[in-house]
């Protein structure tokens, strides 16, 4: 065989290599979960708010779009939830905290700094809740980071508590956002039928003819 077609041949190898290699760490989390005898795993359909108390909120300001054809006027790839300061955040389904972290959008962003938990329910369905205190100080950051209550490798159940929410100033939110199979949906079919109507009353409290999902 040429010397030429061999190297190529090596190559072409290793590069086959690196790319099951991604393509394994980018989806190890899904094919190794296991949930075990935890909680019912195979169908999100009992998903709750991510509070205990309706009066937490102080706005609804945006829902899910996928389309500008929305009140709000952008796509939005999850529910915003308005929470005045030191709201308790529940946990809306059981699962497995996979990641805590934070990011720096940069200074002179208004909402500079994020945090985020992820929460695995299952091999195709993944939680988050993305904290936006609307800061640009450090410090508030840190703050944030303190008051969330659990750690990376810890099971949650439905309703516990996870954090607390830190308010710095005008439009601070949580993101909530629901990936299957890594992409954002819609969150409307995950709900209980009682999750449903309590976050729909919700939103009925400061937007009357609003729907949660926009497609």
């Amino acid at each position: 065989m040429h010397k030429a077609v061999k190297i190529l041949l090596v190559i072409l190898l290793l590069a086959i290599i690196a790319a099951g290699s991604v393509f394994l760490a980018f989806f190890w989390n899904d094919l190794a979960f296991n949930p075990g005898n935890r909680y019912v795993s195979d169908n999100l359909n009992y998903m709750n708010v991510i509070y205990e108390t309706r009066s937490d909120n102080y706005a609804f300001n945006e829902g899910y779009s996928e389309t500008v054809s929305c009140p709000w006027g952008f796509i939005h790839n999850g529910l915003d939830y308005f929470f005045i300061n030191n709201t308790k955040v529940i946990a809306a389904t059981p699962g497995l905290v996979e990641e805590i972290r934070w990011r720096d959008y940069g200074e002179g962003v208004e909402n500079r700094f994020h945090v985020s938990i992820q929460i695995r329910f299952n091999k195709s369905i993944t939680l988050g809740y993305n904290f936006e205190p609307w800061t640009q100080n450090p410090l508030d950051k840190d703050k944030q980071l303190a008051m969330i209550l659990v750690e990376e490798g810890d099971w949650v159940e439905i309703g516990q508590e996870i954090a607390r929410f830190l308010y710095v100033q005008s439009s601070a939110h949580i993101h909530f956002d629901i990936s299957y199979k890594h992409n954002q949906v819609c969150p409307k079919p995950f709900f209980s039928s009682a999750g449903y109507s309590e976050i729909m009353t919700m939103i009925g409290l400061f937007q009357t003819s609003w729907e949660l999902c926009y497609h």
